[in-house]
């Protein structure tokens, strides 16, 4: 039975869905942030490969980087089955295929980030897939004015929502207080932490719409296995 909107979709990612109350609101929008380096690619690439295996479908929209690109650098969990994106439970996009690609003075208009979110919705109905990840946010609002940014993501959010598609949002950099946080259901943080000259990397569950989830710093290792976490109190 098909998930409703307000119930939580299992990551399959155990180390979060713990921290988040047992999964992300299903089609919700969550932000996913922090500076360069900090995992969070490699974090959206896990949140795909995980689905893929329980049997939902996600596209990974990049603004920056080709899919051979991708691809090549795409990690290998020690459990995969098989080549999602091969065997079209995965797909991976380029935003510059999407839209007509106008601009005015540089910036994309409002009918263009229309454009923009009806040929996502398209991508997303195509596959049927349950999840969404846009990576990064940061070129898109760059190449937009403030109000049709929020446009941008209120029509994001909406089109989310109605198709129970559970969606990740890239942003590079701290600051908490973009339109990608402030509209988010979700936000979590990934950082860096430093001690006795060793650099760590740091995950936090900022917030997450209708749960009581954990509010504490983990020290986050990316491995074959996945992303694993530990308390940073023991981590560090």
């Amino acid at each position: 039975m098909a998930a409703s909107p307000g119930t939580k979709l299992c990551t399959g990612m155990e180390c979060i869905d713990r921290l988040v109350g047992g999964g992300l609101p299903v089609g919700g929008m969550v932000s996913v942030c922090g500076p360069c380096g900090s995992g969070k690619t490699f974090l959206a690439m896990e949140y795909l490969l995980r689905g893929a295996l329980a049997g939902q479908r996600g596209v990974y929209i990049s603004t920056v980087h080709s899919p051979e690109k991708l691809l090549a650098s795409m990690p290998r969990l020690d459990r995969a089955e098989g080549d999602p994106f091969k065997d079209g439970r995965l797909a991976i996009k380029h935003i510059d295929d999407m839209g007509s690609g106008e601009r005015e003075d540089g910036k994309i208009t409002r009918p263009e980030a229309s454009a923009i979110v009806e040929d996502i919705a398209e991508a997303i109905d195509g596959s049927k897939a349950q999840r969404l990840v846009l990576d990064a946010t940061n070129p898109l609002m760059l190449e937009m004015q403030d109000w049709v940014a929020r446009a941008f993501l209120v029509s994001l959010s909406k089109l989310l929502f109605k198709a129970k598609c559970t969606g990740l949002l890239i942003t590079e950099g701290d600051d908490m207080q973009g339109l990608e946080q402030t509209m988010a259901d979700g936000i979590i943080r990934l950082g860096t932490a430093v001690r006795r000259g060793d650099n760590y990397r740091v995950l936090e569950v900022v917030k997450m719409a209708g749960v009581a989830h954990s509010r504490a710093k983990y020290v986050m290792d990316m491995t074959s296995e996945g992303i694993l976490v530990t308390p940073m109190l023991r981590g560090l």
